[in-house]
């Protein structure tokens, strides 16, 4: 670590005299702080061969705590910053990496980023080089350097770019949704198959297939046939004591139990529980999810005609995943381990103020006459030995945007998706996916904007107005 300390203190404004803070089990992640003062001017983190993954630089606190000061330093040209920021990604990072966007970041800070290249057809390969942060005179404030070995696959290309697009527009490129504008909700086309890309072949390629997780699965929520006493599906019990704030409410069994009501968003209800529960039997998933569709339907009423519910989320004991690798050896090695740690550390387990249940997600996504509205998707997390809400963030719908939206759009689906084809090309690729231990790059043609900027959100499908990601300017739509 002393040879990391004499280069970080050579980045750092003023050059303050630093140490750097590890502790005995986990040596990769340091604390930079002053050598003869407890203050903390950052982070950092190596990797097993000893090179740096990531950096944090506070320059506040190096600011306050010495005798310098950003006035002392110019301001540089963007030419001299992306010459700075190779020199650190060389001396730091992988050889060879190009610099493939320069933005600012803020309004004092830059970003840049710096990937691998596929030599053969000089395309960067995302996520494989380093993602820098720096300030206008050129001190660095962050940086994150993928150290990781990747591969390449190499099919032959029997389509260009021409092709790949009449390929991948030969098909219904947009879908009609519902958005909240302001004070109404307003139908919008939305482009669709975003997660898709044109192979090599030809062959129209979901991303998805790269994933743990594919597509998400929706399905019809069933009527509530038993309701819930919500003190019950809350843990609520008469002994709480309430407390009533500006937009909470709060029951609590003691300082750090409790469970509290968040209003503060006209728009949605936030519930975050702390109360304690035992180890135990399991509620079944079927149980779990009569309750929150119980829990839902006593705050929106009606869930079985408004939402559709996805697959359910549950939070795996990431301990038995790592044990299912271990041989019987290791792991009875661990638990002797954790046997000694559990009696060393007896007193201060008795005084942890809350340990997190284990739970279930359930996410009901919401429609209006079969048009999904992404921004009211409600999310409940039951805890599977409580059978209780442990979290929720339930979008609240007001009954009269509802009334007062229109149903019948101007634009025509055919209409839209035409402004939407006639916005994009295709452009070779290098797509990242995990394969075994590796990182693998899949060469594909992907969707990109014809015009820099002009990457379409969505179409209003009563005007015809163009929203951008990068820029929400709408320009008027032309018959």
């Amino acid at each position: 670590m002393r040879q990391l300390e004499i280069e970080l203190r050579e980045l750092l404004i003023g050059a303050p005299p630093i140490k750097i803070m590890t502790e005995e089990e986990m040596e990769e992640f340091g604390e930079i702080v002053d050598a003869h003062r407890e203050i903390s001017y950052g982070q950092v983190e190596v990797s097993d061969e000893g090179k740096i993954t990531s950096l944090i630089i506070d320059l506040e606190a190096i600011l306050e705590n010495n005798d310098v000061s950003l006035d002392e330093y110019e301001e540089l040209s963007a030419e001299d910053l992306k010459e700075i920021a190779q020199d650190f990604v060389d001396e730091y990072g992988q050889k060879n990496l190009q610099l493939t966007s320069f933005s600012e970041w803020g309004d004092q800070t830059f970003l840049l980023t710096f990937e691998a290249m596929d030599v053969q057809y000089q395309i960067p390969l995302p996520d494989s080089g380093a993602t820098i942060e720096m300030n206008k005179q050129g001190f660095v404030l962050s940086a994150t350097f993928n150290q990781s070995y990747y591969q390449l696959t190499h099919p032959k290309l029997t389509v260009d770019a021409d092709v790949a697009l009449m390929i991948y527009k030969n098909r219904m490129l947009v879908e009609l949704a519902a958005f909240q504008q302001e004070d109404e909700i307003r139908l919008m086309y939305y482009p669709k198959n975003l997660n898709e890309v044109v192979g090599a072949n030809g062959d129209i390629i979901s991303l998805n297939q790269f994933l743990e997780n594919g597509p998400v699965e929706l399905e019809k929520v069933p009527p509530v046939m038993e309701m819930y006493d919500e003190a019950i599906l809350l843990g609520i019990t008469p002994d709480m004591n309430k407390v009533e704030e500006e937009n909470t409410v709060t029951y609590e069994q003691s300082d750090q139990h409790y469970v509290k009501f968040d209003m503060s968003d006209e728009h949605q209800l936030i519930i975050d529980s702390t109360l304690p529960f035992k180890e135990g039997d399991e509620y079944t998933l079927d149980e779990l999810r009569k309750r929150a569709i119980a829990f839902l339907e006593s705050k929106v009423g009606n869930v079985s005609e408004h939402y559709l519910l996805e697959d359910a989320f549950v939070e795996e004991d990431l301990e038995d995943d790592e044990d299912d690798e271990l041989t019987e050896e290791e792991i009875e090695m661990l638990k002797a381990l954790s046997a000694e740690d559990g009696e060393d550390e007896e007193e201060d387990d008795e005084d942890d103020s809350y340990a997190f249940e284990p739970f279930v997600t359930f996410t009901f996504h919401r429609y209006i006459n079969g048009i999904p509205l992404s921004e009211y998707t409600a999310n409940i997390d039951m805890g599977i030995y409580s059978g209780r809400v442990t979290d929720a963030v339930i979008p609240m719908l007001k009954e009269e945007h509802i009334e007062n939206m229109s149903m019948e759009p101007t634009i025509t689906l055919e209409e839209a998706n035409e402004i939407y084809k006639d916005s994009i090309k295709m452009e070779l690729a290098r797509v990242p996916y995990e394969d075994e231990e590796f990182t693998k790059y899949e060469l594909c043609y992907v969707v990109k904007e014809k015009e820099v900027g002009q990457r379409i959100e969505r179409i209003d499908a009563e005007n015809g107005n163009i929203f951008y990601y990068d820029q929400l300017d709408d320009i008027e739509y032309e018959e």
